[in-house]
């Protein structure tokens, strides 16, 4: 063979063993790197999840701070997980960070159920709810509720984060954020887009979360008990004649609607 030949003989052999390697590292690899061994992520288990006693002020004061982030769904959700995450682990470390992004301003700013009540709600589910043992979920989400629309907001528990102490409280009325925060708004002389209305759903938000957790820590102690729903003496005869107030709607009444928010918000009084 000649010199030339030679040469290019061991040229070839040289790029075909090269072609060879690199092809080598992208079989069974589709974005060309070498496989790597991927850790085994454990399914998350059924519900309920665990829970473990919380601090119901470091769970509101983290809630107020990420309700600054995003949104009063964020915060109410983060108040809760972050702590999950740390106290607990796995399962919560599954859980996304910004799942209920879209909770702001009444989820997707429709002004609809409040964010604070439905990232509260998520949680409160993964921890109480077992099949055919849903009626606890239900009660501690309804009683939450509940006493949302009679709280009057924001409370002073987190006034020391706040840059704007000692606002004006008002009571919520309804679950819904349209309500309460335009409740809000119009007796302060606020705008949706000021830092007052800011500060005071931040607040609210924490005072959410704090009452979810010492909800969730007296269930777990065995002391919890659902308080009992009564109807406003301005609502109780809607509900003796159009009930039921629960979702068991073989009770009396003739059963043109569910629930215990307050009728005449929305409805008047035909009675009178």
């Amino acid at each position: 063979m000649s010199d030339q030949n030679r040469e290019m003989f061991t040229r070839r052999k040289m790029l075909t063993g090269m072609a060879s390697i690199a092809l080598g590292g992208v079989v069974g690899s589709p974005s060309g790197v070498a496989a790597e061994e991927q850790p085994v992520v454990p399914d998350a288990p059924p519900l309920p999840w665990k829970w473990v006693e919380l601090d119901p002020l470091e769970a509101g004061r983290r809630a107020y701070q990420f309700y600054k982030k995003g949104g009063c769904g964020t915060g109410s959700y983060l108040g809760l997980l972050s702590l999950l995450k740390e106290k607990v682990g796995f399962p919560w470390t599954t859980l996304p960070d910004n799942l209920f992004a879209f909770g702001a301003a009444g989820f997707g700013g429709h002004g609809t159920l409040c964010g604070a009540l439905g990232g509260s709600a998520c949680i409160i589910n993964l921890i109480t709810y077992e099949p055919g043992k849903a009626g606890i979920t239900a009660q501690m989400i309804d009683r939450l509720f509940w006493w949302y629309a009679k709280q009057e907001f924001p409370t002073d528990r987190f006034d020391d984060l706040s840059p704007l102490p000692g606002q004006i409280k008002v009571a919520a009325k309804s679950p819904l954020c349209h309500t309460s925060v335009s409740s809000w708004t119009l007796a302060a002389g606020a705008e949706v887009t000021s830092q007052e209305k800011v500060e005071r759903c931040a607040k609210l938000c924490g005072e959410v979360v704090y009452t979810v957790v010492l909800a969730l820590n007296e269930y777990y102690a065995g002391r919890w008990t659902p308080p009992v729903w009564k109807p406003s003496e301005q609502i109780k005869h809607c509900v003796e004649c159009h009930g039921p107030d629960t979702m068991d709607h073989d009770t009396d009444g003739m059963n043109q609607q569910q629930g215990h928010m307050e009728c005449l918000m929305c409805h008047e009084d035909h009675t009178i």
